[in-house]
Formats: C-alpha cells, sequence, structure tokens
C-alpha cells in the first residue's frame, strides 16, 4: 500500500470521492489543501495540454494557482520533477513557499521527506517527486538538469534564448511540459506561445488571458480608482490589470535591449581591491524616491553592484550613506541630480567631490540618451531588479512643439532610470578622468 493510499485510509469516509479528488486537481484542492480555488483557477488547473500560457492581471491568484497546480503533479506522479522558474529567486521562492505553507497545514505534510532551503530550495516527497525554485537569471546553474515540468512566474520577464536554450532542454529527456504565467510585457516568447494557444493549428499549446478582476476575492473598488488614476487607455492599466499585450511606439529602451542587458550579478556593499565605481543618485522630490546606484566601472560592459530605493528619509540620512558608499566602494565618482532640492545636498557633499548634474529640457535629454546608447551597445550590466526593469521599460519619449520630452508614462516613476543614467554618465565623462589616473582602459 502506497503512502497515499495509507492518506486516503486516514481520511476514512467516502473513498470514491477521495478517489475521485486524486484525479481532479480542483477536487484534490478543495479535500486536502482545504482551498476553493476560484472559476479561472479552476481552468487552469484542470487544462491537460502540454504547454500551457496563462497571462493575467496583478493579484489574479497566480502564485496561489500554481502552488496547487504543482502539490497535485508531485504528489499524483510519483518520482517527478518540476522547477519553478523565475527572473529573480526571490521571485521563485514566493511560489515556493507559498507551497511550503500550503502543505504543511494539510494533512499532506505526512508526504514531505525533506525542505531544503540552501544553496537552492528544495521539496523531496515520500515518493520520489521533487520541486526546485530556482533563477533564471543562472542559466548556467540550470543548464543539465532534467525536469517533467517547468512552471515559469513572471514569463515575460525571463529571456527567449534561456527559454529555447535552457528551459526547453530541461524537458527533452521526459518529454516534458510547461506552463507559463505572468503579466504581459513586450512581445516576446510569452506572446508567441499565447497565440500558439489561441490558435487550432497547434494542438498542444492552450492559452488563457484573464484580468485582475477574475479573481473575484480582490477589491474591485480598488480596480476602479487604478482605471481612473492611470487612465483606461493607460498602457500601465492594460497591460498590468486588464493583461493585455500593447504594442508601445514610444518606448526609449527597446525591450529586447532591455533583456539582453540582464545579468548574473551579485549585489555587494562594498568595493573589492582595485576595482573603480561611479555613483548615481537620484534624489527623492514629493513621493518619488531616492535611487541610489553603483556601477563597476574598471572595464566595459559596466555593472550595476549596489542599489538603494527608499522614500521619506531626511536628505541627511541620504548624505550620510552617499559618504559611506563613496568610503566603501573606493572612494567612487559621485554624481548626483543638482536639482532644486540636490542644491544644497550637493554642498553637503563637497568634501568626497562629488559633482551635480543640472536638470534642463536639453541636458536631460542629452543624459538619457547616453544611457540608451549604453544599453543598446550593451555597455551596461545589471541584475534583475525589477523596480529597474520596470522603469525602463515604461520611459517613454515625446515629440513636443519645444522638441523632445522623457519621461516615465503616467502612474509610474523614473528614479531607477535617472539614477542609472547618472551612474553610466559618472563613468563616461566625469568617470574619465579616474580611469585616466588608474590607468585602466575602458
Amino acid at each position: 500500500m502506497s503512502k497515499l493510499d495509507d492518506l486516503i485510509s486516514e481520511l476514512g469516509k467516502d473513498k470514491k470521492k477521495i478517489k475521485q479528488a486524486i484525479r481532479d486537481p480542483v477536487l484534490f484542492t478543495q479535500i486536502f489543501l482545504n482551498h476553493e480555488p476560484h472559476e479561472a483557477q479552476k481552468l487552469i488547473l484542470r487544462d491537460k495540454h502540454q504547454f500551457i500560457t496563462v497571462v493575467a492581471g496583478r493579484r489574479f491568484g497566480k502564485t496561489k494557482a500554481m502552488a496547487f497546480s504543482a502539490i497535485h503533479y508531485a504528489i499524483t506522479h510519483p518520482g517527478s520533477i518540476q522547477f519553478i522558474l523565475a527572473p529573480s529567486y526571490n521571485q521563485a521562492n514566493i511560489m515556493f513557499w507559498e507551497i511550503t505553507t500550503l502543505l504543511s497545514k494539510s494533512i499532506l505534510v505526512h508526504l514531505i521527506e525533506r525542505v531544503y532551503k540552501t544553496p537552492f530550495s528544495k521539496i523531496i516527497f515520500r515518493n520520489g517527486s521533487e520541486i526546485h525554485a530556482r533563477s533564471t537569471t543562472k542559466p548556467e546553474y540550470l543548464r543539465g538538469h532534467k525536469a517533467h515540468r517547468a512552471i515559469l512566474d513572471e514569463a515575460a520577464y525571463i529571456p527567449d534564448d534561456v527559454i529555447s536554450q535552457v528551459v526547453e532542454p530541461m524537458l527533452a529527456d521526459f518529454n516534458g511540459s510547461w506552463i507559463k504565467i505572468g503579466t504581459p510585457f513586450g512581445k516576446n516568447h510569452f506572446y508567441d506561445s499565447y497565440l500558439k494557444g489561441q490558435s487550432e493549428e497547434f494542438e498542444d499549446y492552450s492559452s488563457y488571458r484573464f484580468p485582475s478582476t477574475a479573481n473575484p476575492h480582490i477589491s474591485h473598488e480598488f480596480i476602479e480608482k487604478k482605471k481612473r488614476e492611470y487612465g483606461e487607455n493607460s498602457i500601465i492599466f492594460r497591460t498590468e490589470y486588464l493583461a493585455e499585450f500593447v504594442e508601445d511606439q514610444n518606448a526609449v529602451f527597446r525591450w529586447a535591449d532591455i533583456q539582453r542587458n540582464i545579468s548574473n550579478i551579485e549585489l555587494v556593499d562594498m568595493g573589492q581591491p582595485g576595482r573603480i565605481y561611479a555613483i548615481g543618485c537620484d534624489l527623492a522630490k514629493y513621493l518619488d524616491y531616492t535611487v541610489i546606484i553603483v556601477l563597476d566601472i574598471t572595464n566595459k560592459p559596466f555593472k550595476l553592484v549596489h542599489f538603494q530605493r527608499f522614500n521619506r528619509r531626511p536628505y541627511a540620512e541620504t548624505i550620510l550613506k552617499l559618504k559611506e558608499l563613496y568610503k566603501r566602494f573606493n572612494y567612487a565618482k559621485v554624481l548626483i541630480d543638482s536639482s532644486g532640492v540636490g542644491d544644497p545636498v550637493l554642498e553637503d557633499l563637497q568634501d568626497i567631490g562629488a559633482e551635480g548634474y543640472v536638470f534642463t529640457a536639453k541636458s536631460k535629454v542629452q543624459l538619457i540618451q547616453r544611457l540608451q546608447a549604453a544599453i543598446e551597445n550593451g555597455e551596461v550590466k545589471y541584475p534583475y531588479i525589477e523596480e529597474l526593469i520596470k522603469e525602463l521599460q515604461f520611459f517613454e519619449y515625446q515629440l513636443t512643439r519645444q522638441g523632445i520630452k522623457m519621461e516615465a508614462r503616467q502612474g509610474m516613476h523614473d528614479d531607477c532610470v535617472i539614477a542609472l543614467a547618472l551612474a553610466v554618465w559618472a563613468a563616461g565623462h566625469g568617470g574619465r578622468s579616474l580611469r585616466r589616473v588608474y590607468g585602466v582602459v575602458g
């Protein structure tokens, strides 16, 4: 008798219904996990296609649906291997810990052999099944692994080449399956597989698109507020809440370029001996954020190695942070936005040789165009930082009578973009003197 049969015996009454629940993931979730999936989640859970794409708005319940699905698959497919893959390890762990939480509160907890937290999150079941959580920003760590099934969270943020060169080969041994789930960003592999799922031509594919309101448990009043705030036709509301793929002709940074420069870089709190660094800081104004970015500019491509984002802090605290980072990163070149409130802050940073960048309509365009060229030419690399990636994607230009205007789309911030642009500018302009002193060829 298997462990699962033992569990059924323990449950006692209505064994027919319980055995039916083993076959049906919705009943399984209701009986064994004590959760009631909403109607849209039920469609996903019962889908038997090999390749499933779910395009969904924020707060749809993607993580929970995939957690239900992963547990059901592990229990009903002894010896199976599943990988939860996401653009960052933290993102993958959100779903992983949802799975462990659900299991810990159910009778299925007895079927767990062991849960590993290091070096990578992993659950081993008594039936030999495994669930792993990994990041796709380090694809080299995924090579050589095989899986029966992959769940790709925030799939649109996973580069196309990682899908074709790493994820798909992982499934080759077992003719495995995948589920891609997330909000739409750009027209990449996520968009392509969504279209295949809508076509009768590809029998193994299915796809869904659900707005946030498909989840009956979230506040529809909140969604209405967001509609009024961003505008019903705004790209943010249409992508984030209506889950629409939108062609954006006004983007300053091409999505393919943004993705290509996401790299396996570990953020650090201190520089390495002999390395040269540049710091860019955009200071908070009103409801914005202060963002500090440190680039290693010893060689090209420059690498983002330190990132801070905060708001509602006194400027004195920001000044202290910048002075500390200046020392910790080998007396780095510091460039801040010195417009408005930045001017008195710059005065307090004279002892570390900080410089200011004054924003005008013309100077902002020059600054952003330099960053645009750096990203297009692969001159700057950065780890997957959700706030940064989103800001880059939603940064746009408009043609006005006065010329080109570059700024964040309505409802979005651009603090990360400006801080990165300042750091790149310091590296390429003010940073030249540093490279001469240290004899480094950029």
